[in-house]
């Protein structure tokens, strides 16, 4: 603490951090820390098991807070000083329990409305794990019936009306429903949750129909012709059914929207699907050849299905082909119990619309080999393949992209690579390489940003695309540091989930400075840097219903320790503010001997993205910074295809001598156009 105040290099440092910039000397009387003159060494803290309570949780602090003057300074949080440094962790956000969903709610409050406040209510219920959630709700309660008596006079047209609590309870419950029922549940799902009272209510009987035919067929009819106008590639394809080809195409397929039961979904990336067609049909996450859905005989899902008579799926190269096939085998076993012989049919008898491109990036599959994702498409689904005919092809973009996706430009080898897949890139798209080449980018793609960061269209139109995580977040901590205002640092409370088999010996082996080191695929990092005005992504679905699923791309508008207030600049819900709290999030298949909890928000800043976090975006103005060479099938170009012009495509290439830096790598598996109808890509022009 003496270091810190003599020292002010030293207050930019951690207590664990202190080694490598400074040694301890101790010689008699004198003990000190003095200024490192050697090379950097790693340091540590002594371990302290976490059943030492004061300690354990001393220790814990020690590792986040910087510039400690006294004990005094490592209990105060935000001008707050603590009387414990358990409540300081709690206060940081370092330890999880339910008091925090509690304060989500009562911080937001005093942003948004009750609409907004339910909303997140509901999001904390389906993704946080609340371990009491009547208590949850009734502390809560005050916050989410604040405008319910309001509405509902509104409704009846009678500002006199007064409401009893047990009333007004039914009716905060009724929005709350309403809520679960957009993202696929019910307060059936919740029985430890305060039941509606159905005298006072008067719903039909299947709400899954009724909101699937809540539609307005003029304005359905608007949005497709300004769709269908300005697409650029489709290979839309149809299955047979009943042994007859149903012919669809441009102004018959809306016709046939207009006259039938429609189910739609517009699953434009992987994590949309898992929003819809994956929470509708009850498709396993973690799924195989012999995964099922569960979809009972008599539900109101199985209802749904038998009615509907249309289904469009879209990105069906990006899925894996398991979750047809699953799906294929239940409408099967759903349908036959409503017409005789579906179980014969494919998908039951039921008309399904594929749409995609094989050209972008296909399904990953973790630690999975070329022939793996290969394998895993779509088209290589016999039982499904075989019944599909493929009838449009629509190509808008210029001829350089196109050859590019099916791997027809010139290629050559390059020293220590056998593959024989690199390419040359146009001198007008590349920028030169730099001393700095994360500020030749940004220069190129955020031109002045101090003075435009706070115009939206100037966000939402440019991005920077990467090949790897490690790229985008050194980019987006390089921007964020250019903005003005004040840099939030956000820490994630990082766990073992306690179902882990020997959970007590690895609490003990596993320290949580080492948790908080560890980073998965789709789970944010433990810190987590924000500023008001800076362009964020989501990484989980959280409602679909209000445009927040994963890969939404929002603008900070606010930002509390529990909360995050935001504006959609993407989708159909552009302009609206929404609240985002923090949610309990797991990652599966991973090479550690335990199952890992981070609670945290579940966004990441997006001024650079990955190209698989790109597939479905487009922007204005994109670089390419490939400083490491895209890896995978489809990555360039889907870099490459997303931009609206020639004139706002840039690329950053730096080889390190390996070849020139006009050239880099075009990944494209060229076996995946074999049984496509298309075969040879000769008629694709």
């Amino acid at each position: 603490m003496r270091a810190n105040q003599l020292y002010p290099e030293a207050r930019l440092l951690t207590y664990s951090d202190f080694p490598t910039k400074f040694t301890w000397h101790e010689k008699g009387d004198v003990k000190e820390w003095r200024p490192r003159k050697n090379d950097l060494v790693i340091g540590r803290l002594y371990f302290v098991n976490p059943n030492e309570g004061e300690r354990y949780y001393l220790r814990m602090l020690l590792n986040v807070v910087h510039g400690t003057c006294s004990f005094k300074y490592i209990r105060t949080v935000d001008g707050v000083e603590h009387p414990t440094y358990m409540s300081a962790c709690k206060a940081l956000r370092l330890l999880g329990d339910d008091g925090e969903w509690v304060e989500s709610i009562r911080e937001a409050s005093q942003w948004q409305s009750g609409k907004q406040l339910r909303e997140l209510f509901v999001i904390i219920l389906l993704f946080c794990g609340v371990t009491n959630q009547e208590k949850f709700f009734w502390d809560c309660f005050p916050f989410l019936s604040e405008d319910v008596a309001y509405n509902q006079c509104r409704l009846l047209d009678n500002e006199d009306l007064m409401f009893s609590h047990d009333e007004l309870v039914n009716y905060t419950l009724i929005y709350i429903d309403n809520i679960l029922y957009g993202n696929c549940h019910s307060l059936v799902d919740f029985p430890n949750l305060p039941q509606l009272n159905h005298s006072l209510l008067s719903i039909g009987s299947n709400r899954l129909i009724a909101a699937e035919r809540t539609y307005n067929v003029e304005e359905e009819i608007r949005i497709f012709n300004e769709l269908y106008s300005g697409l650029n590639v489709a290979f839309i394809l149809y299955l047979v059914v009943e042994g007859q080809a149903k012919h669809i195409c441009g102004e018959q397929l809306l016709l046939l929207f207009d006259r039938m039961e429609r189910l739609f979904y517009q699953s434009r990336h992987l994590a949309l699907l898992l929003c819809t067609a994956h929470s509708r049909f009850n498709i396993p996450i973690d799924i195989d050849k012999d995964s099922t859905c569960g979809i009972h005989v008599g539900s109101d899902l199985a209802e749904l299905i038998n009615i509907v008579e249309l289904i469009i799926w879209d990105e069906a190269p990006l899925q894996h082909r398991y979750s047809f096939e699953v799906v294929d085998r239940e409408f099967r076993d759903v349908c036959r119990y409503y017409v005789v012989g579906c179980e014969n049919k494919v998908f039951g008898g039921k008309v399904v619309v594929l749409g995609g491109d094989f050209r972008q990036i296909l399904s990953v599959i973790q630690h999975g080999t070329r022939s793996d994702v290969v394998s895993s498409c779509i088209n290589k689904s016999e039982g499904l393949w075989n019944s599909c005919r493929f009838f449009l092809t629509t190509n808008m973009r210029f001829k350089w992209i196109h050859d590019m996706g099916v791997g027809r430009l010139p290629t050559c080898t390059v020293e220590g690579d056998d593959d024989g897949t690199w390419i040359t890139i146009p001198d007008d798209l590349l920028i030169p390489v730099a001393d700095n080449p994360i500020d030749a980018v940004t220069s190129i793609v955020f031109p002045d940003i101090l003075s435009s960061v706070n115009d939206i269209s100037y966000i939402k139109e440019r991005c920077i695309l990467c090949p790897t995580n490690d790229d985008v977040d050194m980019i987006n901590l390089h921007v964020l540091c250019m903005m003005s205002g004040d840099m939030h640092e956000m820490l994630s409370a990082d766990e073992i989930c306690r179902s882990t088999d020997n959970f007590a010996e690895l609490e003990i082996m596993y320290s949580s400075e080492f948790l908080n080191t560890l980073r998965f695929l789709g789970i944010p990092n433990h810190k987590l840097n924000l500023k008001v005005g800076a362009p964020i992504i989501l990484l989980r679905n959280l409602n679909l219903q209000r445009g927040l699923c994963n890969g939404t791309r929002l603008v900070i508008t606010q930002i509390s320790r529990r909360v995050l207030e935001a504006v959609i600049i993407i989708g159909t819900h552009i302009g609206e503010k929404v609240l985002i709290g923090r949610i309990d999030m797991t990652a599966s298949d991973t090479k550690w001997p335990f199952r890992f909890k981070r609670r945290q928000f579940p966004v990441k800043v997006c001024f650079a993205m990955t190209i698989n976090k790109s597939q479905w975006q487009t922007f204005n103005h994109v670089c390419a910074f490939l400083v490491k060479p895209v890896f995978s099938h489809g990555q360039l170009y889907v870099t490459a295809s997303h931009v609206n012009s020639r004139a706002g495509l840039h690329f950053y290439i730096d080889n390190n001598g390996k070849c020139g830096n006009n050239m880099t790598k075009n990944v494209v598996y060229k076996e995946v156009f074999y049984n496509l109808p298309l075969h040879g890509i000769n008629n694709i022009e």
